[in-house]
């Protein structure tokens, strides 16, 4: 039952944000493309997928603001809490399904919409690897995890439909520049799911191993 509640308070959401991160990351990808010439290397299609990668990553903290939305405080603002407090159920377990449906439909943001990236260049024969593929996932959803838990805390604690999400792009945007200088850009969640630091640029491809140490850092940081 509360898996089903927390469905119908997030679906409109999430379909929208399904629809609109698949079309936008979709589109730039489909328009270098169209542009690529026969003798093209692979780099440029390689690069355009990082890219678009990038993208995904910036869409994707927009969007899990809004997946967060609501809660019992906004049920409170509109007089329904007293329901929601009515059911058998502790408040521990409310939040938790409603943290574990937030953080479902987060990565299913995430695989959707980079299968919608990795299978233009695939329709016209330039298949991305899949070790790639895995390599921008794990950064997307262990660096992700930070800004979508913080969300998370401001719609718990903010009361007001509209007022939580805005107080979440202030502190959004206020982080992004704190952690924009030198000495700090290591630790910047946002530079982490961009895949900067591992993009070789004459391959187009990210290399190295996998970042296992710093993205459960992330994720401990997110449990915390």
């Amino acid at each position: 039952m509360l898996w089903y509640k927390a469905w119908l308070e997030t679906r409109v959401r999430f379909l929208i944000c399904l629809v609109g991160m698949s079309v936008l990351c979709w589109y730039p990808i489909h328009d270098d493309i169209r542009w690529a010439q026969p003798d093209t290397s692979l780099r440029y299609y390689y690069a355009s997928v990082h890219g678009a990668h990038g993208m995904l990553g910036a869409l994707w903290l927009v969007a899990v603001i809004f997946l967060v939305m609501g809660g019992l405080l906004r049920e409170k603002a509109v007089g329904a809490a007293s329901f929601t407090l009515a059911l058998p159920f502790s408040r521990r377990r409310l939040m938790g399904v409603r943290i574990a449906t937030g953080m479902a439909e987060a990565i299913i943001l995430i695989l959707v919409s980079s299968a919608a990236i990795c299978m233009q260049v695939s329709i016209f024969g330039k298949p991305y690897p899949m070790s790639q593929v895995w390599f921008h996932l794990v950064l997307l959803i262990s660096g992700g995890m930070v800004p979508f838990v913080i969300a998370l805390l401001i719609a718990s604690l903010v009361e007001g439909e509209y007022t939580a999400p805005l107080v979440s792009f202030g502190v959004l945007i206020c982080g992004i520049f704190l952690l924009s200088g030198q000495a700090v850009q290591k630790v910047d969640p946002y530079r982490f799911m961009s895949g900067l630091d591992y993009f070789d640029r004459t391959t187009g491809l990210l290399l190295g191993p996998i970042p296992w140490m710093k993205a459960g850092a992330y994720l401990l940081l997110a449990a915390c």
